[in-house]
Order: C-alpha cells, then sequence, then structure tokens
C-alpha cells in the first residue's frame, strides 16, 4: 500500500453514499435475517452472483426493514484509483458515525496521508470500540482490478472492530483473503443459490405484478428454467398478457429467447479473447465439467486457466456440487451459448460429442456417456454404451434414454442381439406402441432362430413371453397375461436378467385386475422381493406401487400410505430420486391426498410428478393434470380447473394411454361440465366415451368408467339408465372386496336416490358410504357432491340415524362441504349486511376490521381476490369498469394496511373460516 494521498480539497458524489432506493413492490425477503444477524458475528458478508440476481436490492432491503445502520460506497471503474477508494471509505464511515471520522477527512484535504496504510490506521482509531452493528457495504466491487485497494481490504478485514461488518457485493469472488476467513469461520456468504427465487417467492412476486392468475404448475417450471435468476422472472412478468401466453412463453425458454441473448451480447460484449470464447462455446455441450473434461472436449491443456479467467469475469458458471470442483452453466446461458455454437461453421459438434462421450464413459457415467453418443449420431458408441449398461438403464427405468439410443441404431444391429431386441421392445411397450413390440419380436426370431441351439430358443422365447404377457395386460387380455407370463416364470432369464421379475410382476397384476386381490397382494410382494435381488430397482418402486394401488382398492388408503412410505425410502436409500417411475408413486400419492381433502399435499405431489417427468414430455403429464384439476375444482378456481380440463383433452385426443388414465381423467372432465353446467360436452362425451360393461368391472378402472357414464346419465337427468348401472357396479365392487369403490358407488347412489326425490333410499346409502369411510378415509369423494351431500348429512344427523365415528365423520364433511367454494360464486357466504356484522362482532377477528369497515362492495372484491379472480374477471363479475375495482381495492388495502395482494387473499382466508354455512 505505497500510493501517496497528497492533501487538496474533495469533492463527493452524495449518492455514492447512500443506500440505493427500493423499486416498486419490492418483494421482502426475511430469509436473509440470519445472514445479517449470525449468531457468531463474521468480519465478511459476501454477496456474489451474476448480473441480474438482486443482489444490491436484497442488501438494500433487508439492511432498511431491520433499521440497521449501513455505510454504503457504490462503486465505479473510476474508484481503482487508491485516493479516491479511501476518500469514499472515510466519507462513507463518517456519515455512519455522525461524524467520528469527520478528523479523517479533514487530515485528506490538509496534510494528505504518506500511503494507505496510514489512513486505515487512522480510521480505525477514530471508530468507536465498541458500539451498535454497522455494515459496510462496498457494492459492485467487481469492478475493482487494483492490487492495492484488495490490500486495503485485507487490512481493513484484519482489524475491524467487532461490530462492524464488512459487506461486498460483487459479480465474482474478490482476491480478498476470502478462502482463510471461510477456513477461520469468519465469512458468510450469500449466492446465487441464494438469491435465486424459490417458486413461493415468484409465486408472490407474480401476483403482485400480474393482473392474471398463474398456475403453480407454470410457476414451478419457470423457476426451473431460470432457476430463480430474478431478471429472468421480471421479463417474464412483463413479456406476458394472459397466462396462456405466460406458460407458452416459459416453454419457449429451452429453445432461447431474443431479449436474454441480447442481455448476455451485452453482458459478454467484446470483453471476450477468442480463446475464451471457443471455450465457451465447446464446453456449452456438456451439462457438467471440470479441468480434466475441459481438457478432452476442448483439445489443450489450459482448460483450469481458461476456466479460472473466465469465473473472474463473473459470468453465468456456478458449482455443480458441493465439492466445487465440478462447474456447470445456467442453463439460459447454456442455451446462448449452445445457440452461438450452432452459428459457427469453425466447430465440429459431431467430434466435441464422440470426445465427451468418450471421457464420460472413462469416468463410468453412462448416462452422460450416452447422450452425447446420442448427439454424436454415433451408432459405433451408442452400441458400445448398451452393451455396458444397456441393462442398467432399464433396471432403473431409464426408458427415454434407451429409447433415445435405440432410434439411432439400424434394425439389423438390434434384431441380431437377444438383449437389444427385448430393450427395444420393453421400450415400445411402454410407450404404448404394441405393435411395435410384435414387430421387433419377430424380426429378432426370423433371424436368431437359425443360429441358437434349442436351449437358447427356448430361454430367448421365455423372455419374450414375458414381454408379450404385458402387451396382452395392456390390451386387457388377462387370461393372455396369465399364460404367457407363467411360461415365462418358468424359463431362465439369459439375456435380462430382470425378464422372470416383469413376469412375476404381470402375474399380480393379472390377478388384480381380475378383482383376486388377496392373490394379486401376495404376488407382488413376491414380485418385489424378487427384484431386490436382482437390485432391479425399476422392479423393486414398481411392485412397491403396485401393493400400494392394489391396499387403495381394498379401502386400506392408511396401508397403502404406509408402503408408498417404503417405496419413498427405497428410493431415497438407493439415490433414484430421479427416475421416471417416482411419478407413479407421486401420482398414487396424490390420489390418495386428494381422497384424504389434503389439498395441498395433493397438488405438491403431482407438481413433483410432472417434475420428475419434464424431459420425458407433457404427454406423460395426464394423471398428473388430473390431480391438479381436481385441486383446483375443490378451491372453486374455475378458470384454472378450465385450463387443466382443457389440456387433459387434448392429450387424450392426440395419444393412447391405459384405460386406468382414461377414466380416472374422464371422471374429472365430467365432474367440472357438471359444476359449470355443460350438458352439451357431457352428451356429446356419452357417445364416444370408452365402452361399458358393468358385469365385467372387477377392478377399480373398470369401476370407474362404469362411474363416469352413470354420472353422465345424472347430470342429464336419465335416472332411469343410470340406476341399474350404479347398482351393477356396486354388487361387483361387493363381491370383489373393492371396498373404495364400494364407497364411491354408495355415495353416488345417494346422491342419485336424492336427485330422484327418493329420500329414504338416499339416506340409507349414504348411511352405508359413511360406515365404509371409517375404513377407507374418504373425503374428497363426499365433497364431490357439492350441496345435496350438506342435505344428504344434515338429513342422517336429523333423524338420529348416525352416531358414534359416522357422526364425527358426517360432522366433518359437513363442515367442510360448508366451506367449499363453487363455480357459481367466488364466495362460501352470502354476503348481506347479517353476515358481514356477524364477522364483525366476532372476538376473533382483528381488532383493525372494526375500526375501519370496509363497505359492501369492498367486501365482495375481497371475496372475488380471495376466488383467485383478476382485476378484469371482478370488472365483468360485478358488471363495472376496471377503474371502479381499482379504486375499491385501494381503499380496502388502505383500511387493512395491505401492501401486496397476497395479503388480502390471506385475510379474506381467514375470515371467511370462521363462517361456516351459506
Amino acid at each position: 500500500m505505497t500510493t501517496t494521498l497528497n492533501p487538496g480539497p474533495i469533492t463527493f458524489v452524495a449518492a455514492k453514499n447512500q443506500s440505493p432506493l427500493p423499486p416498486p413492490a419490492l418483494l421482502p425477503r426475511e430469509k436473509f435475517n440470519d445472514a445479517l444477524h449470525s449468531l457468531e458475528p463474521v468480519n465478511l458478508l459476501l454477496v456474489h452472483a451474476p448480473a441480474g440476481y438482486g443482489k444490491t436490492t436484497t442488501i438494500a432491503e433487508r439492511l432498511a426493514a431491520q433499521q440497521a445502520r449501513a455505510a454504503w460506497i457504490h462503486l465505479e471503474s473510476s474508484d481503482n484509483n487508491p485516493e479516491r477508494f479511501a476518500s469514499y471509505l472515510a466519507s462513507a464511515l463518517n456519515i455512519a458515525t455522525e461524524g467520528a471520522c469527520q478528523h479523517v477527512l479533514n487530515n485528506l484535504q490538509t496534510q494528505g496521508y504518506a500511503n494507505l496504510e496510514a489512513i486505515l490506521t487512522d480510521l480505525l482509531a477514530a471508530l468507536p470500540q465498541d458500539d451498535d452493528p454497522l455494515y459496510l457495504v462496498l457494492d459492485d466491487y467487481h469492478l475493482i482490478n487494483n492490487s492495492e485497494i484488495h490490500e486495503i481490504l485485507r487490512f481493513l478485514l484484519k482489524h475491524v472492530p467487532c461490530y462492524l461488518t464488512v459487506v461486498l457485493i460483487s459479480r465474482t469472488i474478490p482476491p480478498v483473503g476470502v478462502a482463510r476467513l471461510r477456513m477461520q469461520g469468519r465469512l458468510a456468504e450469500i449466492t446465487s443459490r441464494d438469491l435465486g427465487f424459490e417458486p413461493d417467492e415468484a409465486q408472490q412476486y407474480l401476483q403482485n405484478r400480474l393482473p392474471f392468475e398463474i398456475a403453480r404448475e407454470d410457476i414451478e417450471r419457470a423457476v426451473r428454467r431460470i432457476e430463480g435468476w430474478v431478471s429472468a422472472l421480471q421479463l417474464l412478468s412483463a413479456s406476458a398478457s394472459t397466462s396462456i401466453e405466460f406458460s407458452d412463453f416459459v416453454d419457449q425458454l429451452k429453445y432461447g429467447n431474443q431479449y436474454i441473448f441480447d442481455y448476455f451480447d451485452e453482458l459478454v460484449g467484446n470483453d471476450l479473447s477468442e480463446q475464451q470464447r471457443r471455450f465457451l462455446m465447446r464446453t456449452s455441450i456438456l451439462e457438467r465439467f471440470n479441468a480434466g473434461m475441459i481438457m478432452r472436449v476442448m483439445g489443450d491443456t489450459d482448460g483450469q486457466a481458461l476456466l479460472n479467467s473466465l469465473l473472474a469475469m463473473g459470468l453465468f458458471i456456478a458449482p455443480a456440487d458441493n465439492t466445487t470442483l465440478w462447474f456447470r452453466y445456467h442453463p439460459l446461458f447454456s442455451v446462448y451459448l449452445r445457440h452461438l455454437l450452432s452459428c459457427t461453421t469453425h466447430e465440429n459438434q459431431r467430434d466435441l460429442h464422440q470426445r465427451a462421450s468418450d471421457a464420460w464413459l472413462e469416468l463410468d457415467h453412462a448416462e452422460e456417456a450416452a447422450k452425447h453418443a446420442i448427439a454424436a449420431e454415433d451408432p459405433q458408441r451408442i452400441t458400445r454404451v448398451l452393451s455396458l449398461h444397456g441393462q442398467k438403464f432399464f433396471t432403473e427405468g431409464q426408458f427415454s434414454l434407451l429409447q433415445r439410443c435405440l432410434d439411432t441404431l439400424p434394425q439389423e444391429i438390434i434384431a441380431d442381439d437377444p438383449t437389444l431386441t427385448l430393450l427395444r421392445a420393453w421400450v415400445a411397450q411402454g410407450q404404448y406402441k404394441f405393435d411395435e413390440v410384435e414387430n421387433w419380436l419377430s424380426a429378432a426370431e426370423s433371424r436368431l432362430q437359425g443360429s441358437m441351439n434349442m436351449d437358447s430358443q427356448r430361454a430367448l422365447h421365455g423372455e419374450f413371453s414375458a414381454i408379450r404377457a404385458q402387451v396382452a395386460m395392456n390390451y386387457g387380455d388377462s387370461d393372455q397375461a396369465l399364460t404367457l407370463a407363467r411360461k415365462a416364470i418358468e424359463q431362465e432369464a439369459r439375456y435380462l436378467p430382470t425378464s422372470r421379475v416383469a413376469a412375476a410382476s404381470v402375474i399380480g397384476e393379472a390377478l388384480f385386475v381380475r378383482g383376486e386381490l388377496k392373490e394379486a397382494l401376495a404376488r407382488m410382494q413376491d414380485t418385489e422381493h424378487l427384484a431386490r435381488a436382482h437390485q432391479a430397482h425399476q422392479n423393486v418402486l414398481w411392485a412397491l406401487c403396485q401393493q400400494s394401488e392394489i391396499s387403495v382398492a381394498m379401502g386400506l388408503l392408511q396401508k397403502a400410505y404406509n408402503i408408498q412410505e417404503r417405496a419413498f425410502q427405497y428410493a431415497e436409500e438407493n439415490q433414484l430420486n430421479h427416475l421416471p417411475i417416482l411419478e407413479f408413486l407421486f401420482r398414487i400419492r396424490s390420489q390418495i391426498m386428494w381422497e384424504w381433502h389434503h389439498l395441498e399435499s395433493t397438488e405438491r405431489c403431482a407438481l413433483q410428478g410432472i417434475e420428475i417427468l419434464e424431459a420425458q414430455g407433457e404427454r406423460w403429464y395426464v394423471q398428473s393434470y388430473t390431480s391438479l384439476a381436481k385441486v383446483a375444482q375443490a378451491r372453486g378456481q374455475q378458470s384454472l380447473c378450465a385450463n387443466y380440463v382443457a389440456k387433459i383433452q387434448k392429450m387424450l385426443a392426440t395419444s393412447e394411454y391405459h384405460l386406468d388414465w382414461v377414466a380416472n381423467a374422464h371422471a374429472t372432465i365430467l365432474s367440472y361440465w357438471d359444476a359449470v353446467k355443460d350438458t352439451e360436452s357431457i352428451q356429446r362425451w356419452l357417445t364416444i366415451a370408452p365402452p361399458c360393461d358393468p358385469v365385467k368391472a372387477t377392478n377399480h378402472f373398470l369401476q370407474c368408467n362404469g362411474r363416469n357414464r352413470a354420472g353422465a346419465l345424472i347430470s342429464l337427468r336419465q335416472f332411469e339408465l343410470a340406476l341399474p348401472l350404479l347398482e351393477e357396479l356396486k354388487s361387483l365392487a361387493q363381491e370383489f372386496g373393492l371396498k373404495t369403490d364400494l364407497n364411491r358407488n354408495h355415495i353416488d347412489l345417494a346422491y342419485l336416490y336424492w336427485q330422484m326425490d327418493e329420500r329414504g333410499q338416499a339416506l340409507t346409502h349414504m348411511k352405508t358410504a359413511l360406515e365404509l369411510a371409517s375404513t377407507t378415509g374418504a373425503v374428497g369423494s363426499f365433497l364431490r357432491l357439492g350441496k345435496e351431500l350438506i342435505v344428504l348429512l344434515k338429513g342422517l344427523i336429523h333423524e338420529g340415524a348416525i352416531d358414534g365415528m359416522e357422526l364425527q365423520r358426517a360432522e366433518r364433511l359437513l363442515q367442510l362441504a360448508q366451506q367449499q367454494r363453487n363455480f357459481s360464486r367466488a364466495i362460501r357466504i352470502s354476503l348481506d349486511e347479517a353476515i358481514i356484522q356477524d364477522i364483525i362482532d366476532r372476538p376473533d377477528v382483528p381488532e383493525l376490521i372494526r375500526t375501519s369497515p370496509l363497505t359492501r362492495r369492498e367486501w365482495q372484491i375481497l371475496s372475488l381476490i380471495h376466488a383467485g379472480l383478476s382485476n378484469d374477471q371482478i370488472a365483468e363479475h360485478l358488471k363495472v369498469a376496471s377503474t371502479t375495482v381499482k379504486t375499491h381495492i385501494r381503499s380496502l388495502y388502505q383500511k387493512q394496511n395491505i401492501r401486496h395482494r397476497s395479503e388480502a387473499i390471506e385475510l379474506a382466508k381467514d375470515l371467511l373460516s370462521k363462517i361456516q354455512g351459506e
């Protein structure tokens, strides 16, 4: 620190020492309170992340919220002058300490300092030895590249008083002794991972800015695509005028966005050397990289030095794991770099992918090796990967990756190899391409027949029988499936060790659909043990999921839940949480949560299923969308439910699905149409609905399909057709022990008889349904009845027809039904003066409601906000202008001290929960 600070007048720009003003509608981020007020005080709080993560805004907002003392310096490139830097440092500390450092500033102007250490010593001496916490914030520190200034910081951090914390806000990690401070426990860090918005924060951020409702699924998908990058979220909120546009915008992000590309162009600018630019483009093909991987793909030995130089620029490069030895690009930056790579003719992308495939294979990372071999369109490398790891991909359920590998191979290569043929056929089966399955098997049998001895042919035929058995199951031919599966299980599995496991699973599945529930459950338990012995993770999880579904059918929902817990534990222990089969597990968990009326858990499971299947494509979201539509309907969110119904209809029209999926989806679609009184759609559905033969409904999906037809007939008031159908379904469910379906059939019969004005029969069936619910725990199936449920339950209670557990369940269902919103009204209660006064008079209502009473119109608007309507939708509902709605909302917010829409929703939720009944 040799620079001499000469005396002379100093002119300060006041704004450089002032805390920045918060932007409008700022989102408070209380989660960072602990970082600012650590139990063990630190010398340095390092806030480092690429541009646009809200580093400055977050720190300024938290310091202001906590009324903390802060000394700010907004740094610029010109502050690389040590004399200028030291002057602003003295000025900032003097302002924050109310003149404690004034003599240092006076000395700077009158006599100067011999060197930087002298002024720092004087500054530290001027500060009190003990004081209230003080934060010295150096913003945009990445602009500083003068080694003397870095030395100033090292000196300051070494001698800083205990109450003073230096806060460095930077795009990079500055060379101020960070490693030493970290090891000594005197450093706290806030990184892009911390600053990125989580889904809850993103939802609140968007609710405060958008006049329309966004589905939680779209929000979570956006957060995954942008990894919480605040600037990208701001762009999303500014670019979409409807929820559909928002969803489309998010979808397009995986292909790039010109505005974001322009932003990266400006960020990178002309600061990159040609070598650095080539590095970025070549490594953009990698999902993650370290120095060794870089050298293999780049073809030179300067990988680590190049990586370090780019890290020092604060680009969108982040550690890929906790070791910080592996790195990755931000997804949007990666798309941008791949775009640049595709625009150049100087790079041989096929060669890059071939190098990457070989490198990953040497490191025994088979998935990455396969992906790059596919990108290189290299059959030789794909065959090599599959020969080493193809069976592992299969047992782990990596069907999508297997399909991409096998799609690039010539048919004769597959047909000449029994293992490849089996893999190809199983993949086709998993994609519901059943005709292709037989084509692959027949082609292989034809080519291999002359080259295999009889023993090998029998073994191969046995393994082929296992997959043919599964196809037969998918076609609904359980007899043929059992015959083939039993033949397969008797043969040795030479080519795919899990073939006998698959055959055992088919046997259990066939027994399940035939209604032989106890035997099916025992078989699936045997399948689980066999799969565990082969370490066939996919089959273990499948067997557990099947056991859970069988338990649901038997009405043992708690047992089903416990089996799911075992499956989740198995996935956790074996690090399988990325496998597609986990979607099945979340799907059946979501269905149980809905039946128990745990709507938040239902939604969460469905969203996790979507996240797992994101790489597989939207056609696999049908079941998750069905759960989300059911949640939206239960919450009274009509527009959101309509959006999901439209998506489901589109998928059902363009893809083939098992009747289990179709029936479940149709149940939700029909329930929505009934709620909105769309009898035309219901009538059309009846003309194209899946065939229904109630005497064959020995399983849950045929039962559901039958109830769908009966429900449609009830909606159309064709009671005489619906009654025998439901009675037959009830009898069969009773005969085969399908207790959950029996429960739902009695609920529907109670509803039907009530519509037919046969009160006695209706109450009898409702009483039986309540008795069954003591085992099943059913709630959601009851609540689907809507207002009629209230009348039926009150009738049972009034007549004293139920007591004990049934009475308790009825009272709980009654309470839930009275609180449930429907689509025809946005609020559960009639907001007349008596009801409003009832709310105000309650002792548990906040005092603010009494002292600042809302007008009748403000109450209505509060209820509509709670229902999820936008300002324009509220205006349309009330038949007033949008400006009128905004005026009422302003008044409502002022009276109740509300800042954001989310606070209004919480207030309404709290108040409305205190009122029961219509």
